[in-house]
């Protein structure tokens, strides 16, 4: 007769359980981490595509819809090769300065990485852009608080009376202050070596009428979202949302040194000869069975916490303003969205929870 095989002691089957469940965890959070793979793989196939896309259209002549696809490109995945693409279109389009300015990177770039025939290929377009570009020179009287901008372009102060490198046709420039009204004009900038003057005149205090009226109140926001509510639950979420990674991890320990420690005490016929624990063995099996318990625990703990700093993360950007109220829900004396993260710790097991307010 085959004597019938005896089921694993209940620890044992808890232990496996416990390493189970770690591994489920553990997949989960390795998720996210393949998903940032993922997309920094899509980032990198798709600038490929938009690099090769826009040498086709410069070929074509067709600089107008090139230029942009490089520039993605060069965002998505910056490389010296792809950004002196974009300079000679930009070249070619007529945005001398644009192109000039792209050129000078690429040379020090190009130096930096020890490639010398793209070094003398940036140098050459640089000095053959240098004579022809054209520049704007802005003078203005001092004015605290002077803020001067071409094109919505702020220019520091260090620069004013300088003459500066900028692409030919119409910009707009524009002056503010505080106290003084915003003034603006248009400035038209020759293809080719031109120097533009502007001078900003003597900026007019705001009128009296307007100054003393006061500004329009802030919309008030909910409990939620003022005074960096909202940060605070982003905070806390990811605070609590590490702590059960940790905690999984440990779970996770504890799990594999269970199901170790009941396995080898029940293949050790000295300590199980036949099944039959000795009482050395049985403490073997006791301990594993506490290791399982804390693994269980630490698991459960971990996965209610990482579940619970989503919620307050995702909580985090809901907040609305007085003005408008969430859709179906009852306001408090305040108005105002609380939250609050409490243990929760049960006979078979623990977790976290939010107590919400509303």
């Amino acid at each position: 007769m085959i004597p019938a095989r005896l089921p694993a002691p209940r620890p044992l089957r808890r232990a496996r359980l416990a390493l189970a469940a770690a591994v489920l965890a553990s997949a989960a959070l390795i998720a996210p981490a393949s998903a940032v793979a993922q997309d920094a793989s899509y980032d990198s196939t798709l600038a490929q595509t938009l690099f090769e896309e826009g040498r086709r259209l410069m070929e074509a002549n067709d600089h107008a819809q090139a230029c942009p696809k490089l520039a993605e490109s060069q965002r998505l995945r910056p490389g010296t090769g792809t950004l002196l693409n974009l300079a000679l279109c930009n070249e070619a389009l007529g945005k001398t300065a644009t192109a000039w300015g792209q050129f000078k990177e690429a040379l020090f770039a190009s130096k930096k990485e020890g490639n010398e025939a793209r070094v003398a290929f940036a140098q050459e377009h640089i000095s053959a852009l240098e004579p022809r570009l054209s520049r704007i020179q802005l003078k203005a009287e001092s004015t605290p608080g002077l803020v001067v901008r071409v094109d919505s372009l702020e220019i520091p102060a260090a620069a004013l009376g300088t003459p500066i490198p900028i692409d030919p046709g119409t910009h707009e420039v524009e002056a503010t202050a505080p106290g003084y009204s915003v003034w603006s004009t248009k400035a038209q900038v020759g293809d080719s070596a031109d120097l533009k003057t502007i001078v900003v005149p003597k900026l007019l205090p705001v009128p009296a009428s307007d100054a003393a009226a006061p500004p329009p109140p802030a919309p008030r926001q909910a409990d939620g979202a003022a005074g960096g509510g909202g940060s605070g639950l982003r905070t806390a979420g990811f605070v609590i949302g590490g702590a059960g990674v940790a905690a999984v991890g440990l779970g996770a320990v504890f799990g594999i040194l269970a199901a170790g420690q009941a396995s080898g005490a029940e293949d050790d016929p000295a300590l199980c000869p036949d099944r039959r624990c000795s009482p050395l063995g049985r403490d073997e099996i006791n301990a594993a069975k506490t290791k399982a318990t804390v693994s269980t625990f630490g698991i459960g703990v971990g996965i209610a916490a990482i579940g619970a700093g989503a919620i307050l993360v995702l909580s985090s950007g809901s907040s609305r303003t007085e003005g408008a109220p969430v859709a179906g829900a009852r306001r408090s004396g305040a108005g105002a969205l609380r939250a609050r993260v409490v243990p929760l710790i049960g006979p078979e097991g623990g977790g976290v929870g939010v107590l919400g307010a509303f």
